[in-house]
């Protein structure tokens, strides 16, 4: 499956969840490598590795995401 979002393609392994916050613009997620990278509003982007597929739903439950199918299908 493949999610269009910021003019990019995901992979079937990586997933990039739009987020509305003051300071976070999306949430990327490789559930090949375990990587989580947060892409802020002004650019920058911070990576943290080793994230379990429980754990970023943990992470994911807890921000406001853009309602979509594809989030719905995706994270339930």
């Amino acid at each position: 499956m493949t999610l269009k979002t910021s003019g990019e393609k995901s992979q079937p392994h990586e997933f990039i969840f739009p987020v509305h916050t003051r300071t976070i613009a999306e949430i990327r997620y490789n559930s090949l490598s375990r990587i989580m990278t947060v892409v802020y509003h002004d650019g920058h982007s911070c990576t943290t590795s080793g994230i379990q597929g429980p754990a970023m739903l943990r992470i994911l439950a807890q921000r406001p995401l853009e309602r979509s199918p594809f989030l719905l299908q995706t994270v339930i």
